[in-house]
């Protein structure tokens, strides 16, 4: 299968998808989510079979998850959204938290839940559970 990663940037997150979507004998691109243009003419070039998005911070455009299926690696449960949702968990101090694929769609951090996992939260960093947990 040719996989399109979307990511605003080459994170931890998006690296293990990488390797390990290229270890099962996908193949695989990195596009930076620079601007719905350049994301809208990626897509088109490198002709993917599914796009996923580990790491974004805004919307894909509506003519990208028209064209192709588009899968969000969200980390948060399913229900929850907004760019600061593991903030708010850790501020609050919830004893579960977790990760969401869902299919873009018209609606923002919206769209059709294909699996979700969930982790105990531990006192840390976001950074320390974004590249720990949430990755794992």
């Amino acid at each position: 299968m040719r996989i399109l990663l979307l990511s605003h940037s080459f994170n931890n997150l998006t690296q293990r998808l990488h390797v390990g979507l290229c270890e099962r004998g996908h193949e695989v691109s990195v596009e930076l989510d620079i601007h719905p243009d350049v994301t809208g003419e990626s897509i088109a070039l490198y002709r993917s079979d599914l796009v996923i998005a580990p790491f974004l911070k805004g919307a894909i455009p509506d003519d990208v998850w028209r064209a192709v299926r588009c899968l969000i690696v969200y980390p948060g449960p399913p229900g929850d959204r907004g760019p600061a949702a593991l903030d708010g968990a850790i501020l609050e101090g919830v004893a579960q938290w977790g990760v969401t694929v869902l299919q873009a769609d018209g609606e923002f951090d919206a769209g059709p839940i294909w699996v979700h996992r969930t982790f105990p939260m531990r006192r840390a960093a976001k950074s320390s559970i974004y590249r720990n947990e949430v990755t794992s």
